[in-house]
């Protein structure tokens, strides 16, 4: 069975709660609802969601403090609701990391392709972090491998092939990868045994 995602709706208005629960459970999405702030802090931290769609003004905790607090551990997807059009809060909405300001009152199959927009802009954020992080160690390995060459070239006085070499025989024989023991021979916990 798909995935069906998780939404997180808090808005103190309880008609509009009503409405935008419903609407969204019977498309298809699993939705925790929050009538404050407060409220809305303790389901996003009981339950992550896939998605928060919040009014910024609530009661007990506001839509811009809640969005604070959950930016400081986490980076969902979160949807400002507001009945204000104004160009203040929508520039306090981007500022905080808000992807998307929808204005009420609204329809539920008039949202729908704001929310599917935010969850898809998310989740191609992450893939693209994730594939920034896998570059980043590809290219700290690719260093560390040059810089080990480099060293065992100068100690033992070896080619560039013949130091590669070493520190691959030396990876297949203790069955770890070329970027361990080049980490390892950089950072001075490996002198590696040469062969005279």
């Amino acid at each position: 069975m798909a995935h069906r995602p998780h939404i997180l709706v808090a808005e103190d208005d309880r008609i509009i709660l009503f409405t935008l629960s419903d609407g969204l459970s019977r498309a298809g999405y699993r939705v925790t609802t929050a009538a404050d702030g407060e409220m809305a802090w303790q389901r996003f931290s009981s339950d992550l969601p896939d998605l928060i769609l919040m009014d910024m003004l609530m009661p007990v905790m506001d839509g811009l403090a809640l969005a604070k607090r959950i930016r400081d551990v986490s980076d969902i997807p979160i949807v400002f609701l507001t009945a204000y059009a104004d160009e203040a809060h929508v520039a306090q909405s981007a500022a905080i990391g808000g992807y998307g300001y929808l204005v009420k009152p609204l329809e539920v199959n008039q949202i729908l392709p704001s929310l599917e927009l935010a969850l898809a802009r998310y989740h191609e954020m992450r893939a693209l972090r994730r594939s920034e992080a896998h570059l980043q160690t590809a290219v700290q390995g690719s260093r560390n491998i040059s810089v080990a060459i480099g060293m065992l070239k100068e100690r033992h006085g070896l080619s560039e092939q013949e130091a590669f070499h070493a520190i691959r025989s030396h990876s297949r024989d203790n069955r770890k990868k070329m970027d361990d023991i080049a980490a390892m021979i950089v950072s001075g916990r490996l002198n590696l045994p040469l062969s005279s």
